[in-house]
């Protein structure tokens, strides 16, 4: 973390005062498939997620992210065996302060900012349910690259740290039972953008990521996610 904030001083004392950048919206269609590790056993799911992303300028060189990404869940397994009859859904949402330079084709932004998963899905009965959540800080950076050919590549990564994770569970004929834990991990995203006027930019590419959770008294976990997207930023 001491690295990544004298990066960030550094790039801040280099930059050459520009104006103000205008705010963004980002519309992505993410079908993603996740699993999540509990002391009873791994869950997994699929979710198209649809996502919406404000980028709000707080300076010349920072803004403010906000990202809400929610999708229905579909194939849900416990323990490697289907579950019946059971409905969900998944939202993520983080929000982060950005730091960021752009020097001819080349930009760089470091980022600080928390946020998580929520999962819940209700079963056949009143009682069947199950939820799951995480919620973390996050510490990343990111670097795009512009091509002649009018292309930009962007790659994302971001470290997962003080990762604390719940998981409430009702699952008949199993009795009900509550677990807690904490961990941390990474997430990325590599794409390739597009402008085909000014204000529009167009991408696809790919998100994934990990984290590690430790249960108070019981073992440890890998959750991950991942799945190709595509979307659309518009700019004002």
């Amino acid at each position: 973390m001491r690295v990544l904030m004298r990066v960030i001083a550094v790039l801040v004392l280099m930059a050459v005062p520009a104006q103000k950048a205008g705010a963004a919206a980002q519309f992505t269609l993410w079908p993603a498939q996740f699993a999540y590790g509990t002391p009873p056993g791994d869950f997994a799911w699929n979710s198209t997620m649809f996502g919406l992303r404000i980028d709000e300028p707080l300076g010349p060189f920072v803004s403010l992210q906000s990202n809400l990404r929610y999708g229905s869940a579909a194939n849900l397994t416990f323990a490697g065996s289907g579950l019946s009859g059971y409905n969900g859904n998944t939202w993520l949402a983080d929000s982060a302060v950005r730091v960021g330079l752009r020097t001819g084709p080349v930009g760089f932004a470091a980022f600080g900012g928390y946020g998580g998963l929520f999962f819940n899905a209700k079963g056949p009965s009143a009682s069947d349910n199950v939820v799951l959540r995480n919620l973390a800080s996050r510490l990343g950076v990111e670097a795009t690259v512009a091509t002649s050919g009018g292309l930009t590549l962007r790659g994302t990564y971001a470290w997962i740290t003080s990762l604390t994770a719940n998981a409430d569970l009702s699952i008949s004929p199993n009795p009900p039972a509550s677990h807690s834990g904490t961990g941390s991990g990474n997430e990325y995203e590599i794409l390739l953008q597009f402008s085909p006027v000014p204000v529009t930019t167009l991408f696809a590419g790919y998100r994934g990521g990990s984290s590690q959770i430790s249960w108070s008294g019981g073992p440890t976990s890998n959750n991950t996610f991942q799945g190709y997207l595509v979307g659309v930023e518009l700019h004002f």
